[in-house]
Parts: C-alpha cells; sequence; structure tokens
C-alpha cells in the first residue's frame, strides 16, 4: 500500500506519494504505451510532465523512483482516477517475480532489471483504441501530433476551463483572465484539451481530416459508429476481462488487427497477458530468442514481460520515442 503526504513541494501545493517500489515514472510514461504526457521540466534528478486524464490536466513530477509528486491534486483524487490511471495500488516487485519464476532466457532477466521501473497504465478504453488505431505504421512523435490536433478540433481547453492563468508549456499566447481570451496558440498545440468522444467523431468525421490521419481515417470513423451503436461494446468487453474477448471483438472493427487489439487489451482493459508484437518486439524475439517465444509460457503477466523487452530493445538501440 502506498503512503500519501500533503504539503508545499516547489512553493505549490502538492501530494507525494510514496512506497511505491522502483516506479519511474519517465520509463511508464515514454515507453510507447500513452501518447498524451508532456515533458515540462527536466533539473537534475527531477522530472515533471503534463497528461490529460479523462477531462483533467494531470501534473506530476519524480526525483527519486518509487515516489510520485502530484501537482494540484486531493487526496480523493489519489484514491480515486489518479491512482487508478497510474496504476498506484499494484504490486510489481510481485508481478516480476512471478515472471521471471517462468522462464530462464537471460535476456528476459536482463530486461526485467532494467524496465523494471514500468508501470502498465489504466487508460480510457475509448482513447487507447482510438490512439492505437492512428499508431499503424506511425512513429511516437507523429501519434503525439495527430492526437493532439485531432483534441484541438473536437475538444474542450481544460486550461481554460481549471482557471489556469498562463500556458503551462509556457507558450506565448495564452493568459486566462483576459478578455477575450486567445485560445488559438493553445488550439495550434492541443496537448491541454479533452479527448473526442464516439460520438463526436461520429458526427463530424470531417473534423479529423485537418490532423491528415491518412488510410487510418477509414478506420477511426468505423471505430466511431460501431461503438456508439454499441455493434463493439467497450463496458461490456471491461467487464469481460478476458484477454480472447478483447481481441475478437476490438477485431470487429474496420482496419482493427491483433496488434492494435492487443496493445488496447493491455493498456486499457488490464489484460495483462496481452502481448502485442510490433517491429521492435519481432526483432527481440528473432535475435534473443531464436525466433520463437511462447508468451503463454509468461503467465498471466506477459504483457508486462513484453514491456520489459519492447522498452530494453529499444533502450539497446538508443531509441526513446
Amino acid at each position: 500500500m502506498f503512503d500519501k503526504k500533503a504539503g508545499s513541494v516547489f512553493g505549490k501545493d502538492a501530494i507525494t506519494v510514496s512506497g511505491l517500489g522502483d516506479y519511474s515514472l519517465e520509463d511508464t510514461l515514454e515507453c510507447g504505451q500513452c501518447f498524451r504526457a508532456v515533458e515540462l521540466c527536466r533539473e537534475g534528478d527531477y522530472v515533471e510532465y503534463l497528461t490529460v486524464v479523462g477531462e483533467k490536466l494531470v501534473f506530476v513530477g519524480q526525483k527519486e523512483r518509487g515516489e510520485l509528486i502530484f501537482f494540484g491534486a486531493d487526496e480523493r483524487d489519489i484514491d480515486g482516477f489518479i491512482g487508478e490511471y497510474f496504476a498506484l495500488g499494484e504490486d510489481y516487485a510481485a508481478i516480476k517475480s512471478d515472471i521471471l519464476s517462468r522462464t530462464d532466457s537471460e535476456f528476459l532477466h536482463a530486461a526485467a532489471d532494467a524496465a523494471s521501473g514500468i508501470r502498465i497504465l489504466r487508460q480510457d478504453p475509448w482513447e487507447a483504441l482510438f490512439s492505437f488505431i492512428i499508431s499503424q505504421n506511425n512513429n511516437i512523435p507523429r501519434i503525439k501530433k495527430i492526437i493532439r490536433s485531432i483534441s484541438a478540433a473536437y475538444g474542450e481547453n481544460l486550461a481554460e476551463r481549471s482557471g489556469i492563468s498562463e500556458c503551462p508549456l509556457k507558450a506565448k499566447g495564452y493568459k486566462n483572465g483576459t478578455s477575450p481570451l486567445d485560445t488559438s496558440p493553445c488550439r495550434e498545440c492541443g496537448i491541454c484539451y479533452t479527448f473526442p468522444s464516439a460520438e463526436a467523431v461520429n458526427t463530424s468525421p470531417e473534423k479529423l481530416l485537418d490532423s491528415h490521419p491518412g488510410f487510418r481515417y477509414k478506420y477511426l470513423t468505423d471505430a466511431a459508429a460501431k461503438v456508439l451503436s454499441g455493434e463493439v461494446d467497450l463496458e461490456k468487453i471491461k467487464d469481460a476481462s478476458d484477454y480472447s474477448v478483447t481481441l475478437s471483438e476490438l477485431q470487429k472493427i474496420k482496419g482493427v488487427g491483433e496488434k492494435v487489439a492487443s496493445c488496447t487489451a493491455l493498456f486499457a482493459f488490464s489484460n495483462l497477458n496481452a502481448f502485442p508484437v510490433d517491429v521492435w518486439m519481432k526483432r527481440a524475439i528473432d535475435e534473443y530468442f531464436g525466433g520463437n517465444l511462447d508468451s503463454t509460457a509468461l503467465g498471466e503477466y506477459a504483457g508486462v514481460a513484453q514491456q520489459y523487452i519492447f522498452h530494453y530493445i529499444r533502450m539497446l538501440a538508443g531509441e526513446k520515442n
């Protein structure tokens, strides 16, 4: 169980959450599982991010592993949506131990040590599904750019709604309290906006076009239509909590294959046995597992093992994004 302590950090109200093992904020937010987080500050060992969780801006920093600092949050947030999203209550030491008890692979043991600070976030199913459709044949910087553009096209400016006086990214042009407030720089950025609902996309699909989604446009609109109609029922998928059900249901959507479905299963539906395989994973499997890795042998936390491998192979190649 984690501990919470309210107080002032850097002159701002904050809650420091400790007792999180070797939780690494940077590794968790930069491992390719989410696309809304942006680095705000890096000074020595300290790093701070801004991300959007549902309809909330979350400011979170870290100076040392196992401790997260949430600015502008209260204890109900920590025990509620923040704790859920950041998986604060999960015992990842036990998860890592379970995985390693099932394999004698030196590579996987090394990967688990290198990436042990990663936590699987619990993201909104619709946002994750939509985002991983965008991720097809795409790199992380461009995925983030498209998602920000789409959010700005449909969403609400949460900085304005929250009464934040100046741009959190220190960009020029935004200053709340002025009349009228010029939000054009915000829409060019898109970071602080809510994510569009399936209904909004289905009603005004043309708003997707300015983000240049390319061939993914027809997949995104099909996803919106099927989720809105209930043909693909995200709540029922979540309640089933079964990887095979998640895969079969999500693949009813045009353009959603096993990779997109398995990523959504792992990062949104908490199917921790999901095992997405992309080009990085294929490289690791070919080079370090003789071209064959039976993910089922890794047990119920195979998806966490996948993140260890994915992070480590990219780290060895000098990749971050």
